[in-house]
C-alpha cells in the first residue's frame, strides 16, 4: 500500500469512527499539513482537522476521541495530531492557521 493509499484509508476510517461518536454534530474531517501536500515523511505526523457544530470544552473533545486516535495511530503506524474547529470558525474566520489548513485540506 502506498503512503497516499494508507493516508486515505486512515482518513476514511477516522471519519467513520467520528461519525459514530458525533453523528450530526460532525461537519467535516480534513487531512491537512505535510501529508495533504504530499510531503509527509517518516517523522511527520498525520494532521487531521475535525469540524464540529460547536462544543463547550475543547479538552472534553480530546478526551472523548483520544482512544480512537491512539488506536488508529497504532493500527497505521503513524502519529496522529487532531485539531477541533467550530463550524462557524472554519467557514468564516481567517486566522493564519485556518487559511493554511483550508489551502491544504483534503476532505475525508
Amino acid at each position: 500500500m502506498t503512503t497516499r493509499e494508507k493516508t486515505s484509508a486512515l482518513l476514511a476510517e477516522f471519519k467513520t469512527r467520528f461519525e459514530t461518536i458525533y453523528g450530526e454534530r460532525l461537519k467535516g474531517v480534513f487531512l491537512y499539513g505535510s501529508y495533504a501536500r504530499g510531503q509527509g515523511g517518516p517523522e511527520s505526523d498525520v494532521d487531521i482537522l475535525i469540524v464540529l457544530d460547536d462544543w463547550e470544552h475543547y479538552a472534553g473533545e480530546i478526551d472523548r476521541t483520544g482512544a480512537v486516535a491512539s488506536e488508529l495511530s497504532l493500527a497505521y503506524g503513524v502519529s496522529i495530531s487532531q485539531v477541533f474547529v467550530r463550524e462557524r470558525d472554519w467557514l468564516h474566520e481567517d486566522t493564519p492557521f485556518l487559511v493554511n489548513a483550508r489551502e491544504d485540506a483534503i476532505a475525508g
